[in-house]
């Protein structure tokens, strides 16, 4: 495939809260009134529905398929020199390596917005159905409302409203790809950096938008929404462990995207943590299996400070997909998985943050920002009837919990009560020496929305096909599927939406005045309530977005509901 490459100067600057068998004051004590509450909770579990959602197979964008590439990237915007941003050296990086890829490459570098508009056109007219489309971008962006423009040089940016007269719209670039069929359309910004158009209109800058998330795309931004990073960056670090990922034989586009946000994170310590979404339908891989890429062109000499070309620097191994626990006194760092014994649950470090925190749902109010201040390693999966079943073998558990029979094995284990979860964690404390817990309410939902701030960590609508819950799929199975039968989201943790509902730390309360904002379990208000959350197999897809919470009884079982443990780190 031939890269095309023109360079053009520029002299111009309902919660479907699910309140079942759980009233606010909590149910009898005398089992008269309890049996009768169980049979109303069953009642009115019955009416919202029993549905699952089968897990799928999934297909593979195999070689053959078109590949196209559009690389843009400004950086001679009005009062720099030529590159001043460094954005131009790590796009001509990316352009190299998805040519050797197999990408017929247009790219484009210091464009005015007719100029850039001729180059989405350009590539467009060569767009066909099922062709895979790469767009990147590197340089200034600006977010207007829900939307985001890329800022072309020679810009006059000084309001919003010359925002959107001036900028190109990043939605109306993937729209024109889609309505030629191009599938998957993957784009890549690069553009989380402070910028004086910005700063003439706006302080504090808002960082970028979500992008509305159609099926067949897959998305990654150099840093988190909302904000831009404290700190400059020329994006050489994002840009880097990018090619490192998408270089590698057999890793999907989503792993590759995954693994380019731990790496980012870990290198900064989490002051830099990428953005991934993703609504793929098919698996697709950068580099596909059997792919024999092309030999890399030759490298040009490198300038002061440029970044090395993809294969300079020594490539690391991927990484296994399970390590055994740390060291004593070592502390594992954000993405890395391990275990701390053979049947002990497998766990993620999830890096610190903050995130916005509930909505306007009902029982989700008031929307508040949390801070995440320390990492913390949660479970991939939820728990298992393998590794409960472990605890019973070793007395620390009950053996009266009902698999329905739906399985067990590695499907997750249900009807067990807060209290029964609780049971676990003393057990599994006990065995490693470790503390295991439930996560706090906001550290489920963070872990959850891995950095999205849409519905669904995937985007804003439930789809088909990405969890188990009654209306996510044409043809549920009414009962739970094994853990990890799905996608997993950007930290790396499967079925935080539907498949069974999961406790929390928390004890109910009606809203979020008065929550803590730090991270913690709220122990005070209906603590005979506790919280659930995620959904489950029996419930509509409005009960398994990531804000979505609901309460019952702690010492009540119930056939759709689970946990999953967080483990403290030093």
């Amino acid at each position: 495939m031939t890269l095309r490459q023109s360079v053009v100067g520029c002299a111009a600057g309902c919660m479907m809260t699910w309140f079942c068998g759980a009233s606010t004051d909590g149910i009898g004590r005398d089992a008269a009134a309890r049996a009768a509450a169980r049979s109303v909770v069953i009642l009115l579990w019955l009416v919202i529905g029993i549905g699952a959602a089968a897990a799928q197979s999934r297909a593979v964008v195999t070689d053959t398929s078109p590949r196209l590439a559009l690389v843009l990237s400004n950086s001679a915007y009005a009062g720099g020199g030529p590159d001043p941003l460094g954005t131009n050296r790590s796009a001509r990086l990316v352009a190299e390596e998805l040519a050797r890829l197999g990408f017929d490459v247009e790219a484009g570098e210091n464009l005015t917005k007719a100029q850039m508009q001729q180059r989405v056109a350009e590539v467009t007219a060569r767009v066909g159905r099922g062709s895979a489309v790469v767009f990147f971008y590197n340089g200034y962006a600006i977010r207007s409302g829900q939307q985001n423009f890329l800022i072309p040089v020679g810009a006059t940016v000084r309001s919003e409203i010359q925002v959107r007269q001036e900028g190109l719209e990043l939605d109306s670039i993937q729209a024109e790809f889609a309505r030629r069929g191009a599938s998957p359309r993957i784009v890549i910004i690069d553009a989380a950096r402070r910028n004086p158009f910005e700063e003439t209109f706006r302080r504090p800058p808002e960082g970028l938008a979500a992008l509305e998330m159609h099926d067949g795309m897959l998305a990654i931004f150099s840093a988190a929404l909302d904000r831009p990073p404290e700190e400059a960056d020329d994006g050489s670090l994002f840009v880097r462990e990018l090619l490192r990922q998408i270089a590698t034989p057999d890793l999907s586009a989503e792993q590759a995207f995954a693994r380019t946000r731990m790496a980012v994170a870990r290198a900064t310590g989490a002051k830099r943590v990428p953005w991934v979404s993703s609504s793929l339908l098919e698996d697709f891989y950068f580099v596909a299996p059997g792919m024999a890429p092309k030999a890399p062109p030759p490298a040009p000499a490198p300038s002061a400070g440029a970044t090395p070309p993809p294969g300079a620097a020594p490539r690391q191994a991927a990484p296994p997909s399970v390590a055994e626990a740390p060291p004593p006194g070592s502390l594992p760092k954000p993405g890395e998985t391990f275990q701390d014994c053979p049947t002990c649950p497998e766990l993620v470090v999830v890096p610190p943050g903050d995130f916005v925190m509930g909505g306007d749902a009902p029982y989700e109010k008031p929307a508040h920002r949390v801070t995440i201040r320390k990492p913390f390693a949660i479970g991939r999966h939820e728990v298992t009837f393998a590794q409960w079943d472990a605890c019973v073998a070793a007395g620390g558990c009950k053996a009266d919990i009902d698999d329905h029979g739906f399985g067990r094995g590695d499907r997750p284990v249900i009807d067990v009560s807060y209290d029964d979860a609780q049971s676990y964690l003393r057990w599994l404390s006990a065995q490693t020496r470790q503390t295991y817990r439930l996560p706090s309410e906001a550290e489920w939902e963070y872990a959850a929305r891995a950095g999205a701030s849409s519905p669904f960590w995937w985007g804003s609508t439930v789809g088909s096909g990405r969890a188990n819950c009654e209306d996510c799929t044409q043809s549920p199975a009414h009962r739970t599927t094994a853990v990890g039968s799905y996608r997993p989201n950007g930290f790396g943790l499967y079925d935080t939406a539907g498949n069974a509902a999961e406790w929390v730390e928390d004890c109910w309360n009606m809203g979020y005045r008065g929550a803590p904002t730090d991270g913690s379990a709220w122990r005070s208000g209906q603590c005979d309530l506790r919280v659930l959350r995620g959904g489950s197999f029996t419930g509509r897809s409005a009960t398994a977005r990531s804000g979505a919470r609901f309460r019952y009884d702690h010492d009540i079982r119930y056939y759709a509901n689970g946990f999953r443990v967080v483990r403290e780190l030093p």
